[in-house]
């Protein structure tokens, strides 16, 4: 098959820009919320407390779901722009996420993704923390050990909760390592450096991660 060339960036219904948006408004709900929930500090119960725990749990759900939406919507239309969309569904429409990634920038740009480095990481946690709460399934609760379900509990919440964290980072680090290595190839995803987007603006509660995240990428190569 005949690869065609590029004849524009353009395309029609392309939406990973606005998850990306998605999830960084609920990246930074999580935060205020957690925010806003230490400052109860050790209590049984308290009904706004409650509401609180709920509101994070959902502001944390929609940034890893619309965090991963915002990468395969983006590796798609990248691939589809420089192989030609009939190449993508023949070929690379049936890879699950992580491959994608790894076959497209290896194919279209030569760039081969480092696994030991924290960008791959956060994307290999990410799209499988993603796949975990879009097929979680429920368990039997066992009234007869109670403590035990309620550290199960607790262990899931605190997971949840690291998963949140990552699925923000795994955006801003894949961003930054895409625009330190691609040459002559536009970045799939959403720009979190200054240079290339200097007009825009970030949720306040997200600035200290990005500035975190580029002194990372900035330290790779450089071991």
């Amino acid at each position: 098959m005949t690869i065609p060339p590029v004849e524009g960036f353009i395309r029609m219904g392309s939406l990973h820009y606005l998850y990306a948006e998605t999830a960084e408004k609920g990246y930074s709900e999580f935060l205020e919320t957690l925010s806003n929930i230490s400052e109860f500090g050790e209590v049984e119960y308290d009904e706004k407390l409650e509401e609180l725990k709920y509101l994070r749990n959902v502001a944390g759900l929609q940034a890893i779901v619309f965090s991963a939406m915002s990468f395969e919507t983006a590796i798609y239309d990248f691939a589809s722009i420089h192989l030609g969309d009939d190449y993508v569904r023949d070929h690379l429409d049936r890879l699950d996420v992580l491959s994608k990634w790894l076959v497209v920038l290896r194919f279209v740009t030569g760039t081969e993704l480092p696994k030991n480095e924290a960008p791959y990481a956060a994307l290999k946690s990410l799209i499988f923390q993603r796949n975990r709460l879009v097929h979680s399934k429920s368990e039997p609760f066992d009234f007869e050990d109670q403590k035990r379900q309620f550290d199960k509990f607790m262990k899931r919440e605190k997971e949840l909760e690291k998963n949140v964290h990552n699925s923000f980072r795994a955006l801003v680090l894949m961003s930054l390592y895409l625009e330190k290595v691609l040459d002559g190839h536009h970045n799939p995803l959403p720009s979190y450096n200054k240079q290339n987007a200097p007009m825009r603006r970030y949720y306040n509660e997200l600035k200290s991660v990005i500035y975190e995240c580029r002194n990372l990428v900035a330290k790779i190569g450089h071991s």
